[in-house]
């Protein structure tokens, strides 16, 4: 018997010496126990979907229109990853010999930062004017300062943690089981029957005290697009963007067939997973996590051009494959993102968005709408005791007919117009006027108990007193690129300045943004009903939610991570395993960061990303003092 044989009983006696007797751990050494919070993590968190009803914040009911709200995603995500780090502060008491062992302390740099981060976060969230949802997220996020700090204390653990190629194994694997299941989960929603919401798995997400509460229950996407268990196709972008450049890398760098077979068919799915998404951020991220892998693996590519080109190739008609089967659905949306970049560096001929929207102006004059054209012809609707009355600018009538609930005109001045009644309020026991435009509702009044008129949002619970436009930077008639991305970040920009210290707080940025500026609304996104919830960019995400030192703290252990791992594998010839799954890992995080130019964080996604990036800076600490160690031997 060989002294490595001889040495794993005595290390398994004394892992089980060190819990009460009868643990469920017994068995598995100590320092592979330490992971197991972390493989929990990165399964279940992404995976979770169930429903649970909470009370909204008394803050956001106006701008949702709701006092309570089923969430089958975040909350639920958030609810576990608490979970999480409670299991992780008991394996650390349980372990910490173990775990703070001082030659596997994490570099005090990155220490710092995390905690400055950590600081600022909580700063942000006490001095926020929306205190409580600072810290616990608005109601269909859940992404509160609380949330951000369980992203650090398991960035930081899972550094810790991770000890030997077992726990490297795991990881992959559980990577990979959350791939498989995502996949197959998208590929019905994608074919248009959500498994999710089948009485199957109807059972699954929704506890059956909650049953009777839930009607009208549909998938949130359509058929042709995916969004797994990740609560929204951009999301599942995030997600392909950081398991595609690992399993890519894995698979082309595996010994053995079987295993260059299974972590190909996983890099498939993952691929699935981003093509089906149709997420143009995803898109991004692996775009930029390429590129960054040519320039790493440069040698050894150009060594082995042929196979590279091979491999490319099988990728290409794998894709090429999908796409004609779905009748041209999967590059259905690549065309507009290749044209959103080229429009950026192009000179826009419609700077002045407001002359080419069909309305001017609408307003309320006591118990007068008024409605000006883009042409300056006035409409004014003026409500009666049993009926409403229209005129033109100039007093004289304009004959209104009454169909199908709606009043409409023959006359060309206002034939874009039309008008009805709707249910106002949160229990929708008050009236409201709606001016349709395309037969489209648009704008909104409230009808008061004395027929006032206010202008209102779509559930009339916030006054708008008027359509003056909100400053803006940039993006001057680009404001539809990207999916109305020009516009949320031009109205987004001047909200720097009075946040660039601390920041309105986590998840606050619901409430922050101008959602009074209607007529900005309805040239992005051809509606004025819509609610910006998110700046759809991670790092203005962090610098409007938890202030500019927050950002630099983020972007401190972001660089030096990566300039750490160019050093240690940029433009090498060979690779110990090792070093192929850091870089893989290093290429993950950057797909991540990639789309986070175009996407934000979301409980779904980014404590799978923290833990890579811990993973990948105790795998960069542990590769260099492999290649310390030969430095002699080399001399």
């Amino acid at each position: 018997m060989s002294p490595n044989e001889k040495k794993a009983p005595t290390e398994t006696s004394q892992a089980v010496n060190s819990l009460p007797s009868g643990g469920a751990l017994t068995g598995i050494p100590e320092k592979n126990r330490l992971f197991i919070p972390v493989l929990l993590a990165i399964i279940a968190i992404p995976l979770l979907v169930h429903l649970i009803i909470i009370d909204v914040n008394p803050d956001e009911v106006p701008l949702i229109g709701l006092a309570t709200y089923g969430d089958f995603f975040s909350q639920s995500k958030a609810f576990l990853l608490l979970i999480v780090i409670l299991l992780i502060l008991v394996f650390g008491v349980l372990f910490r010999k173990t775990l703070f062992r001082k030659t596997d302390r994490i570099p005090l740099v990155y220490l710092i930062a995390s905690g400055v981060f950590i600081l600022f976060t909580l700063l942000s969230a006490v001095f926020s004017e929306y205190r409580s949802i600072a810290f616990w997220g608005v109601h269909d996020r859940a992404e509160g300062a609380v949330i951000l700090c369980c992203y650090i204390i398991l960035f930081l653990y899972s550094f810790s943690a991770y000890r030997t190629e077992k726990d490297t194994r795991h990881l992959i694997i559980a990577l990979g089981i959350a791939i498989v299941i995502s996949s197959v989960i998208g590929f019905f929603q994608y074919i248009g029957h959500d498994l999710l919401f089948t009485d199957f798995g109807k059972a699954l997400v929704i506890s059956p005290w909650d049953y009777d509460k839930v009607t009208n229950l549909s998938s949130v996407s359509e058929s042709g697009r995916l969004y797994g268990t990740f609560y929204h196709w951009n999301y599942a972008g995030s997600f392909a963007a950081i398991t595609v450049p690992i399993f890519l890398v894995l698979a082309l760098n595996a010994k053995s067939w079987r295993s260059k077979i299974v972590l190909g068919c996983v890099t498939l799915m993952a691929l699935w997973i981003l093509i089906g998404s149709t997420s143009r951020a995803g898109l991004i991220g692996v775009a930029v996590a390429f590129i960054f892998g040519l320039i790493v693996f440069a040698k050894i590519i150009i060594k082995h051009w042929k196979a590279s080109l091979s491999c490319v190739a099988i990728v290409l008609v794998a894709i090429i494959g999908l796409n004609i089967t779905s009748n041209g659905q999967l590059f259905a949306r690549i065309p507009t993102l290749f044209s959103d970049i080229v429009s950026v560096f192009q000179d826009s001929e419609q700077t002045d968005y407001l002359s080419k929207l069909p309305v001017k102006d609408v307003s309320a004059q006591n118990n007068t709408a008024v409605i000006v054209t883009q042409n300056n012809d006035v409409l004014k609707v003026t409500l009666n005791k049993d009926s409403f009355v229209f005129k033109d600018g100039n007093g004289q009538d304009v004959v209104m007919e009454q169909k199908d609930g709606a009043y409409r005109t023959t006359d060309k001045r206002f034939q874009k117009f039309s008008f009805n009644l709707v249910a106002m309020g949160l229990k929708s026991n008050s009236l409201g006027l709606s001016v349709n435009i395309d037969n489209q509702p648009q704008f909104f009044f409230r009808i008061g108990s004395d027929l006032k008129l206010q202008l209102t949002n779509s559930t009339g619970t916030v006054d708008i007193d008027s359509l003056e436009s909100p400053p803006s930077v940039g993006f001057a008639g680009k404001e539809r690129i990207g999916s109305a991305r020009g516009y949320i970040w031009s109205r987004s920009i001047p909200m720097i300045p009075d946040n660039l210290l601390l920041g309105s707080g986590p998840d606050t940025f619901v409430l922050n943004f101008p959602q009074n500026d209607l007529l900005g609304k309805y040239w992005a996104y051809g509606t004025t009903n819509m609610l910006v919830d998110k700046p759809h960019n991670l790092y203005l995400q962090i610098l409007l939610g938890e202030g500019g030192i927050a950002l630099l703290a983020f972007l401190t252990i972001v660089l030096l991570y990566l300039f750490d791992s160019i050093r240690l594998y940029a433009l090498k010839r060979t690779y110990r395993p090792n070093e192929i799954l850091a870089s893989a890992v290093c290429l993950g995080v950057v797909g991540y960061l990639g789309a986070g130019l175009f996407n934000d964080s979301v409980v779904s996604v980014a404590p799978v990303f923290w833990i890579l990036l811990g993973v990948g800076i105790a795998l960069n600490l542990k590769n260099r003092k492999e290649q310390l160690k030969d430095l002699p031997q080399k001399s």
